[in-house]
C-alpha cells in the first residue's frame, strides 16, 4: 500500500546504509552493529568505490572514514555534497583526528555529523538513527508541501472552472444547434463533411471541459455491485467502428462469468475508455495490435490494456500520471485523462501501472472483487 503523503515517519530502524572504510576490523565491527538492528548495509574501503555506490543505488546515509587509500574522506565527502544536500543524503565522518581544525574541516566539507575512534556501538547507532529520523523528517515536510501545493491549485482551478465551463458550453451550444440545422440542409456533399468537422470539433471542446471539471470537482457517486465485464463490453462497442476503420486489431478476451467489484459504472468506464482511446493514439505511430483482457486474481480483478505501438518516452514515463502533463500534440488533450483515471482506481480501492517496452505498453489494474456472488 502506498502511504499517505501526510503519513508520520516511523523510527523503526530500517535503510540502507554505506559504510566507506578500509580498516576490515573496523569495517567488520560497524557492519555487525547496524546488521543487527535491521539496516542493510554495503561495505566498500575506498573513495572511488564509494562513489560508485552513490551514483548506483544511492544509499539513506553515508558512514565515511577519513584515511582512505588514494581519495580521502574530507573529499568524497565535498564531491557528494556537489551533487546532494545534507537532507537527501546524510554523511557521518569517522575518524580518530579530535583536534578542532579537523573537526572544522568535516563540518565545512559537508559532514552531517563527527564520530571520533574508537566509538560506541550504542553511540553511533543513536546518531546514525538521528539522521535517518530527520531525513524522514524532511521527506514527509516535502511530501506536505507538495500535497498542500497541489491542493491549493487545485482549489484554485475549481473556482475558475464553473464559470469558465459555463463561458464556453454556452457559445458551443450555439455553434452545435446551427451546424445541426444546416447539416440537414447541406447542398452537397463537401458541405455536409465540413459541417460535420464542425460538430466533431465542439463535441472535442465539451469534452476537454467536461474533463477540467471532473477533475476539480468531486460529486457524489452512485456505487453498487458492478460487473467489470459488461462494462468493458460497453466501453469496447464505444470504439469498436473507430478501431475497425483505423487498421487496429483489436481484442477483447473476458471470461465466460461476472467480474463482480463494488463501485460506480459510469467512473470505471470513463477509466477503460481514457486506456482504449490512449492506446488508439499511441498506435497511430505504429503497430497494430490492441488487446483487452480481465480476469479474477486473487480476490481482485485484473484488467489490462495492451498496446503494441512505440514505448512511452523513458523520461515521460514518471510524469504520465501528474495533472496536465501529456505528450499529444495540444488538440488531442488535456493532459487529464491519466490523472482522473488513477484517482478514481484508488477511490475505488485499486491499483494501476504502466510497463513500457519496445515490445509494447501495457497499463494494468486491479479492483477489489466483491466475494460471495
Amino acid at each position: 500500500m502506498i502511504p499517505s503523503p501526510l503519513e508520520p515517519p516511523h523510527d523503526a530502524p530500517h535503510g540502507r546504509i554505506l559504510i566507506v572504510e578500509d580498516d576490515a576490523a573496523s569495517g567488520h565491527v560497524l557492519r555487525t552493529l547496524l546488521r543487527q538492528v535491521g539496516y542493510q548495509v554495503e561495505l566498500v574501503v575506498d573513495g572511488a568505490s564509494a562513489l560508485r555506490s552513490l551514483e548506483g543505488a544511492r544509499p539513506d546515509l553515508v558512514l565515511l572514514d577519513w584515511m582512505l587509500p588514494g581519495m580521502s574522506g574530507l573529499e568524497v565527502c565535498h564531491l557528494a555534497r556537489q551533487r546532494w544536500d545534507a537532507l537527501e543524503l546524510p554523511i557521518l565522518m569517522v575518524t580518530a583526528r579530535t583536534d578542532p581544525e579537523s573537526v572544522y574541516a568535516a563540518f565545512d566539507a559537508g559532514a552531517n555529523d563527527y564520530l571520533t575512534k574508537p566509538f560506541r556501538g550504542a553511540e553511533i547507532r543513536a546518531r546514525i538513527a538521528a539522521q535517518l529520523r530527520m531525513r524522514r523528517l524532511a521527506e514527509h515536510h516535502r511530501r506536505m508541501e507538495d500535497h498542500l501545493r497541489e491542493h491549493d491549485k487545485l482549489s484554485t482551478l475549481g473556482l475558475l472552472a464553473g464559470g469558465v465551463a459555463h463561458d464556453i458550453n454556452n457559445p458551443l451550444a450555439v455553434i452545435g444547434a446551427h451546424a445541426q440545422l444546416l447539416l440537414r440542409r447541406a447542398p452537397d456533399e463537401a458541405s455536409a463533411a465540413g459541417l460535420r468537422e464542425i460538430l466533431e470539433a465542439v463535441e472535442r471542446c465539451r469534452r476537454i471541459v467536461g474533463d477540467v471539471l471532473g477533475f476539480v470537482r468531486r460529486r457524489p457517486r452512485e456505487r453498487g455491485t458492478v460487473d467489470v465485464g459488461a462494462v468493458l463490453r460497453a466501453t469496447y462497442a464505444l470504439r469498436e467502428r473507430h478501431l475497425t476503420t483505423g487498421g487496429v486489431r483489436a481484442s477483447l478476451e473476458l471470461p465466460d462469468g461476472p467480474l463482480p467489484v463494488f463501485g460506480d459504472a459510469g467512473q470505471l468506464q470513463q477509466v477503460f475508455l481514457n486506456l482504449l482511446i490512449n492506446a488508439e493514439q499511441a498506435l497511430r505511430d505504429g503497430g497494430r495490435t490492441l488487446r483487452i483482457s480481465a480476469a479474477e486474481t486473487e480476490e481482485a480483478v485484473a484488467v489490462s490494456f495492451f498496446n503494441d505501438g512505440p514505448p512511452i518516452r523513458a523520461d515521460a514515463l514518471p510524469h504520465i500520471w501528474e495533472p496536465f502533463f501529456t505528450t499529444k500534440p495540444a488538440e488531442e488533450g488535456t493532459g487529464l485523462g491519466l490523472a482522473i483515471s488513477r484517482r478514481i482506481v484508488q477511490e475505488h480501492g485499486g491499483e494501476i501501472g504502466v510497463e513500457s517496452t519496445l515490445e509494447g505498453t501495457v497499463f494494468s489494474l486491479r479492483l477489489p472483487m466483491v466475494t460471495g456472488q
